[in-house]
């Protein structure tokens, strides 16, 4: 290396003669202690830097005309781009009004045929005799338009009398029709079949969502109004769990919760809706007396739904 300073200076372990003589000496080296080799790395980029420098600032000056037509080349193509940009804007714009609305004159047509459509089903439930489903039974007189058929089944693993259902087969005016095959069934809970490779709808609760989203008309998840359906939800999600308590106290407790959600003195409620049914068919099968604070609704809902 170059311009190197020496802490402290060492003696030469050989010293040599400034001149080797030779008789006929091929190279003439030079004698390494007294010269050091020069190194040009610096005067070379001392060089290289500003012709770099020179070509970048005549470059610039005077561009190649290769590099113009490479500028106006991607102007023209931003131009453009920017020209398109707007245009598949504006078509966005248009295209998002024509399908809202499309889409809710379409949503309307649907919704107005799914109500005029008739329903024809079969449905296969399986039943224990000591939880009669009264729900269904209330729903034959609520559904004026609706003809629920019940025909039943005794299981073998039934060997006890079971419930009178009043079977109705004869043709009806009726536009909708629901067949019910109930087969009395030694089963923990109510069982709608939903298939032979599929799994059971479990629970009379559930059993009346399904029935009411056959009906478009009766579906309770139709309604305008959120409240309402949040409602409904509620009420049939806690008649489901008070068949699943086990003390008296305890389910006592929970169908007391229901009294203010039931909307019993509501002035406006002309027709027993599903949460009605829900409740009632609960009350039937589980308490052995109704609360004194539904007594006078459940008779009601007993003239209506049952008597």
């Amino acid at each position: 290396m170059r311009n190197e300073m020496a802490m402290y200076a060492l003696k030469p372990v050989i010293s040599l003669p400034d001149t080797l003589h030779n008789s006929k000496p091929m190279y003439e080296m030079r004698n390494i202690h007294k010269e050091r080799s020069r190194d040009d790395h610096t005067e070379a980029e001392n060089k290289i830097v500003p012709d770099i420098t020179e070509q970048v600032i005549s470059f610039l000056k005077c561009p190649l005309p290769e590099y113009n037509l490479l500028e106006a080349r991607q102007e023209k193509i931003l131009a453009q781009l920017a020209d398109l940009k707007k245009q598949v804007s504006t078509l966005c714009n248009i295209l998002k009004r024509t399908n809202q609305t499309t889409v809710e004159t379409a949503a309307v047509e649907i919704c107005n045929e799914s109500q005029d459509a008739a329903v024809s089903v079969n449905l296969i439930v399986n039943v224990n005799p000591k939880m009669l489903p009264y729900s269904a039974l209330a729903l034959k007189r609520v559904w004026t338009d609706t003809d629920i058929r019940i025909q039943t089944y005794i299981h073998s693993s039934i060997d006890e009398q079971v419930p009178s259902i009043e079977q109705s087969v004869t043709q009806s005016p009726r536009k909708n029709v629901i067949n019910i095959q109930l087969i009395w069934k030694d089963v923990a809970d109510l069982e709608l079949v939903s298939g032979l490779r599929g799994y059971s709808i479990t629970g009379e609760m559930n059993f009346l969502r399904h029935l009411s989203r056959l009906v478009s008309l009766h579906n309770y998840e139709n309604s305008a109004c959120p409240e309402n359906v949040n409602r409904i939800d509620w009420i049939l999600d806690l008649c489901h769990s008070i068949r699943y308590q086990s003390t008296l106290e305890r389910k006592q407790e929970l169908i007391l919760l229901l009294v203010d959600k039931l909307n019993i003195n509501s002035p406006d409620k002309k027709e027993p809706d599903i949460a009605d049914i829900a409740v009632w068919s609960t009350i039937k099968q589980v308490y052995p007396k109704c609360p004194s604070k539904l007594q006078k609704w459940f008779i009601a809902c007993e003239k209506r739904f049952y008597q």
